[in-house]
């Protein structure tokens, strides 16, 4: 793609080593002996589910011959995440390459055991998780932004960051200054985008998130999340007008098997800070997208953190690879909600099956060619 960063988008925050437990059965009661179908490692938590949604989508695009630019490789997608120098740290390092995301600002501390964690995937749907946050505990602002000194010049089309709840030493004051040292080194016309996950009713308190938000450009949360931050507002919904209102400029809602909602903000001027398709959007629009269906075998482990960057990555197109023209928010919605389906889907969650590239979904939405929504 041209533009005048480099095309590059770099996924960072905390990170895991997934056991997902295929096919899990659930009986209802806490001591039954429970079966699953099949036990799979794989490279979990923000930082790694959002650069493989990624990495699979632009090899993908190499593969039908639809290149974004001349370079050898097109987009670049970075991991920046913190393991430990064990084996479960060289595992991570291995499958981020296998799917084609560069892994050269990935922090291997001797001092710190790599995280894991314990997923079982139901086979009626969604998932459970145990987890060991390890060398995540210690993970710094100082030691993410000296990361950053190994990347080549040219700055970056958009930085995706997530989970901060998780993440102690990267909330509140301290991610707000991070951020902002985030784009001052990467360039204005970078995208930030924060990810909410382990946000708690007991754990949560208003400075973990709110002073940052005023340095986020689209910030991902789940319904239950909305409400524990937000409060519910007339309808009984999380009421996300207060994130808004604390700064941020578009609210990202998913919304399980019934989509998305896009929250755009009613500042004018707040919008106009934002880089690429995002400054061009409605001030206060407020629009929906769908959850597509998926034919076979599903695998949630990472939808909404395919979601989150099939967004983002719509949000930071350049207009010039678009013809001149915009994507608006509805439209990225629709994008994220196709990249989110095929990474669901067991047959191309991998990059395997039909999967499709970012140009072709890109072209679908823009044509109108969708998949079938879930209740349609």
């Amino acid at each position: 793609m041209t533009s005048a960063h480099a095309d590059r988008i770099i996924c960072a925050g905390l990170s895991c080593l997934d056991l997902q437990l295929l096919g899990c059965t659930r009986s209802g009661s806490a001591e039954s002996i429970e079966r699953y179908d099949e036990a799979v490692y794989c490279a979990g938590g923000s930082a790694s589910m959002a650069s493989a949604a990624l990495s699979l989508l632009f090899r993908a695009d190499e593969k039908n011959g639809s290149k974004t630019d001349g370079t050898k490789a097109g987009t670049e997608v970075h991991v920046l995440t913190k393991v430990g120098e064990d084996l479960d740290g060289e595992r991570m390092v291995g499958f981020y390459e296998r799917v084609g995301s560069d892994s050269s600002l990935v922090l291997r501390d001797p001092s710190s055991r790599t995280s894991m964690a314990v997923l079982p995937v139901f086979a009626d749907g969604g998932r459970g998780c145990f987890v060991n946050l390890a060398c995540n505990d210690s993970f710094s602002p100082q030691e993410l932004l000296g990361r950053l000194d190994v990347l080549p010049p040219g700055g970056a089309r958009a930085f995706l960051f997530g989970y901060p709840h998780l993440l102690p030493l990267m909330r509140g004051e301290e991610l707000k200054s991070m951020l902002q040292e985030v784009k001052q080194r990467l360039g204005k016309e970078c995208l930030i985008g924060v990810d909410l996950n382990g946000v708690s009713r007991d754990g949560h308190t208003d400075d973990l998130l709110l002073p940052a938000l005023g340095e986020v450009d689209v910030l991902h949360l789940n319904e239950e999340e909305a409400e524990i931050i937000c409060g519910t507002d007339a309808e009984g919904n999380g009421d996300i007008t207060a994130l808004h209102n604390a700064g941020c400029a578009v609210v990202l809602l998913s919304l399980g098997s019934k989509g998305c909602r896009i929250s755009v903000t009613s500042d004018g001027s707040r919008l106009g800070r934002c880089p690429a398709q995002v400054k061009s959007w409605s001030v206060g629009a407020n629009v929906r997208a769908p959850a597509f269906a998926i034919d076979g075998e599903v695998n949630a482990n990472g939808a909404g953190d395919a979601l989150f960057a099939g967004f983002c990555l719509g949000a930071s197109w350049p207009s010039e690879d678009l013809g001149g023209c915009s994507l608006t928010a509805s439209e990225a919605g629709l994008l994220a909600a196709m990249v989110a389906r095929q990474r669901c889907d067991a047959q191309t969650r991998d990059g395997g099956g039909d999967m499709e590239g970012s140009m072709r979904l890109m072209e679908r939405v823009k044509g109108g060619n969708l998949p079938k929504a879930i209740g349609a």
